[in-house]
Parts: C-alpha cells; sequence; structure tokens
C-alpha cells in the first residue's frame, strides 16, 4: 500500500493547501499538487466566498504525455474543494486548511 505522502501507483492524488496571501476579496485559493504515478502536476483552486463555485486550472505542460488530460485534472480539483468547502460552509466551520483526496 502506498503512503498518503508518497506518490500514487495508479490514478492521482490531489494535495491542496489554502493559501494565504494572493486573493482578492471574496475568495480563498488552494493551491497544490496533482500527483500522478509518474509526474507532479501544478494546480490551484480558487473558491469565490459567496457562491461557493470553485474554478481550477492545472499546469498542462506538466502533464505527462499520456496522462490524464488537464481538463479533467482540473474539473477533479474544482469538484474536490467544491465539496470540501461547501461542507465546511454548511456546518459554519471555517474552510479546511488542507485537502488531501486519491481518485482511481
Amino acid at each position: 500500500m502506498t503512503q498518503a505522502v508518497g506518490r500514487p501507483s495508479s490514478g492521482a492524488r490531489y494535495v491542496l493547501e489554502q493559501a494565504d496571501a494572493g486573493h482578492s476579496p471574496g475568495e480563498f485559493i488552494y493551491r497544490g499538487l496533482v500527483r500522478l504515478p509518474d509526474a507532479d502536476v501544478p494546480v490551484e483552486v480558487r473558491v469565490a466566498e459567496a457562491t461557493g463555485a470553485a474554478t481550477a486550472t492545472v499546469d498542462a505542460a506538466a502533464v505527462p504525455h499520456g496522462g490524464p488530460p488537464p481538463e479533467e485534472l482540473s474539473r477533479t480539483a474544482a469538484a474536490l474543494v467544491r465539496s470540501a468547502t461547501k461542507s465546511a460552509d454548511a456546518h459554519a466551520r471555517r474552510p479546511p486548511r488542507k485537502i488531501v483526496r486519491w481518485r482511481g
């Protein structure tokens, strides 16, 4: 079994942390990596506080040839962050500082 901090043997591990700076009022940002079996792909997710809408951007140049499409990685990252922040909002809690999820 692969440790949570290592590289996955299959699928993708999303490791994102809330950024302390670099965002506009009314939004917060998560930055991190999509860890693939043979590459780490930088990702940034911006979340609008008012609506909860999440938009992700991945570094398409870092995705290895034959790897998952960058659009798929972006979509999944945005959905994971949206889910984590929506749950915190529903329970009147602050958004999580770190989000780590594996997807097959």
